[in-house]
């Protein structure tokens, strides 16, 4: 990786839109750019976005930084390859097992997503380890080469290998995938034991099973990009946020795109963490509403909350996420009356193609953005700086066929209903995330970013008690603009199931961290980056004995004898603020966890130019706005966003507007222009 970059420009593929920053380092500038996803391609919108932003790729040492929605939609369509599963003898079922529990224990016609890997093609062989790593049963290497010979003539395309306690022992994992490579050369094979080194064999099996389906059309979508950038002279690197919040070179997401599955939410929450820095904002909640969703998340005290496993579309798999709640509440998500007669908002969208009814595509269902533009918060002449006219009649008329009259309201009350219902929802989101994770949202700052996320923002610190709400600097691409700011990430894991802290080898689980540390150190060398700039961070993932769930407890001091009461007092106080008690009992290590980080060189942006509190010189005019939190008809004073000084104040009730979005100030509070370029509003 090189140490400085001439431009740097990144790419968010949403679920309406396909946004892309460009910054020109040598002088801070950075532009924005918008153009619809095209579902059927994404990398089509990709494409679209580099054009329309006129990138010129042919200049020397340029990153591109890309959040890629491949892998996630591959699964979600079920469009990925021909898949096929090998296992140890007796355990081909695991992955339609699954768990007992039920994701929706009150609906009574609930079914677990549909197999991945039909039955036919799920094959066992001889062998087995026992839970230590140590071989029970010798690989029948016969018997791979005859799975080998079938797969071939089945014309399968990809194999998931999980064998049996291989996150110990992984010998006969690699043996076997070089037979079935031997025997049938072009398939793609994924093995667990490179993928998730830990215990739990359903969620094993299923993120091998999920890496190896989206592996060939992840591996071809990417190469099909590389392939057209360099057409165009572009020489540069390319590298994808990962669903932990780092980057990864494409070479190694072809090799792993599990990694990249909640690709693209990822880059608002490292922006998040950008801002946190910036303004000195140590506790904030991040709130992404694009066109598609609503995306949640939480820094505390500076970190992002992450997790080591996920339910995507309802398959578990075990990879490093962020923590990040998803809600259909985003502008194209569509409003309808259910059987009782009770209106709703999502999480249906109207995506891309058709959009919202005002896009004028043919749209016919109404959405958040209608009732945005039809109670008078867009201005249907400056969507998108005016490049996208809105056709308010339509938006007009949907609404009143679609929600007034059926509930016999008038349509103002209609409208703002469509608005109320979203905000519910989004504080619903919010309070799932922090009060139910032992977090008071009243302790947290309001990130709100997408295109709609400052139209809500205000109304949402008033209902929560939150002390303040943060708009950054073009927020409807802020992800992307997060993007620009990832370093290299790779997180490797050891499980070691059921040790006691207290009966532990210390002197054994320092070498085993070396191991993973030396791992991972090797995989950022390879990537180019200098040892300077290479750090790693350990954790564990300790419980109390007998108990299912583990606590993850960072590291940051050295391991000997006398650590061990120092980390159980770390594990007794991040359990306590989890589960909100604490057990006299020991705790167990199940988990060695290490993060390996390669700085990449950090993009400068350019302050605002200072001003002082009057902020006349960037008003453009008043609206009267029906306003869906009082349901009265209010003059709102409207300002244009490039026009503001750091310094400024704006009093409530105003509109702040800029080509790709708006955001609303209450009556009874205030926005202030930090000298980063961020709105803050807070209460008068």
């Amino acid at each position: 990786m090189s140490e400085t970059q001439s431009i740097r420009f990144s790419v968010d593929t949403g679920g309406t839109f396909t946004d892309i920053v460009v910054l020109d380092e040598d002088t801070g500038r950075f532009s924005i750019e918008k153009a619809p996803t095209t579902p059927e391609n994404t990398l089509i919108g990709v494409l679209n976005a580099i054009n329309k932003a006129k990138v010129d790729l042919t200049k020397g040492k340029t990153l591109f930084v890309y959040g890629s929605t491949t892998a996630i939609n591959t699964v979600i369509e079920r469009k990925g390859a021909k898949t096929a599963y090998l296992t140890s003898q007796g355990f081909r079922d695991i992955p339609e097992i699954a768990r007992y529990n039920r994701t929706q224990p009150y609906n009574m016609k609930y079914h677990k997503p549909p197999q991945l890997v039909r039955r036919r093609l799920r094959f066992e062989v001889p062998e087995r380890m026992n839970w230590l790593g140590e071989v029970v049963t010798e690989l029948d290497t016969e018997a791979v080469r005859e799975v080998a010979r079938k797969l071939k003539r089945l014309e399968v395309k990809s194999l998931a290998i999980c064998f049996l306690h291989s996150f110990k022992n992984d010998s006969h994992e690699k043996k076997a995938r070089d037979i079935i490579l031997e025997e049938y050369p072009e398939i793609s094979v994924s093995i667990s034991s490179d993928i998730a080194r830990e215990h739990r064999e359903y969620e094993r099996s299923m993120t091998t099973i999920i890496d190896a389906y989206i592996k060939p059309l992840v591996s071809k979508r990417l190469g099909e990009l590389q392939e057209e950038l360099e057409r165009r002279g572009f020489k540069g690197e390319i590298v994808l946020t990962r669903s932990d919040g780092g980057g990864m070179t494409s070479g190694r997401a072809k090799d792993s795109p599990i990694n990249t599955l909640l690709s693209g939410p990822a880059g608002g929450v490292v922006g998040g963490l950008s801002i946190s820095s910036d303004i000195n904002y140590s506790n904030i909640i991040t709130m992404d509403m694009g066109g598609t969703s609503l995306d949640v998340s939480i820094i505390r005290e500076g970190m992002a909350r992450t997790s080591p496993q996920t339910l995507v579309h309802g398959y578990a798999v075990i990879i490093p996420n962020l923590d990040i709640r998803s809600v259909g509440a985003g502008g194209g998500s569509i409003a309808w009356i259910d059987a009782a007669g009770a209106l709703h908002v999502g999480p249906q969208s109207a995506g891309a193609v058709p959009g919202p009814i005002c896009y004028a595509q043919g749209g016919t269902e109404p959405t958040v953005t209608d009732a945005l533009l039809c109670t008078g918060y867009i201005d249907p002449g400056y969507f998108l700086g005016g490049e996208m006219p809105l056709d308010t009649s339509l938006a007009q008329g949907g609404i009143k066929s679609k929600v007034c009259e059926p509930l016999k309201m008038d349509f103002e009350s209609g409208a703002s209903g469509i608005l109320k219902v979203t905000l519910s929802n989004m504080s619903a989101s919010i309070r799932e995330l922090s009060v139910k994770e032992g977090d008071d949202p009243r302790d947290f700052s309001l990130l709100c970013y997408g295109g709609g996320g400052p139209l809500f923002g205000a109304a949402l610190i008033d209902e929560l008690e939150m002390p303040s709400a943060i708009i950054p600097v073009a927020p409807a691409n802020f992800s992307a603009w997060g993007m620009l700011k990832v370093n290299l990430r790779y997180d490797l894991a050891q499980a070691l199931l059921t040790k006691r802290l207290g009966e532990s080898d210390l002197n054994e689980l320092n070498n085993r961290f070396g191991e993973l540390i030396k791992e991972g150190m090797n995989i950022l060398k390879e990537e180019g980056i200098p040892a300077e700039k290479r750090a790693s961070f350990k954790s564990l993932d300790l419980r109390y004995p007998g108990q299912e769930h583990t606590v993850n407890v960072p590291l940051d001091f050295a391991i000997d004898e006398n650590s061990r009461d120092k980390i159980y007092e770390e594990f007794s106080k991040i359990y306590k603020r989890t589960f909100g008690y604490t057990l006299n009992q020991p705790a167990e290590v199940i988990v060695l966890r290490v993060r390996c980080i390669g700085e990449v060189p950090k993009p400068v942006i350019q302050k605002l130019e200072a001003g002082s509190k009057n902020a006349n010189a960037a008003i453009k005019g008043k609206r009267q706005v029906f306003c869906f939190v009082n349901n009265k008809l209010v003059d709102h004073t409207i300002y244009e966003r490039s026009k503001l000084l750091a310094g400024n104040v704006v009093d409530g009730p105003a509109l702040i507007e800029e080509p790709t979005s708006v955001t609303n100030v209450l009556s009874g509070y205030k926005c202030e222009v930090d000298k980063s370029g961020s709105l803050i509003i807070t209460r008068k």
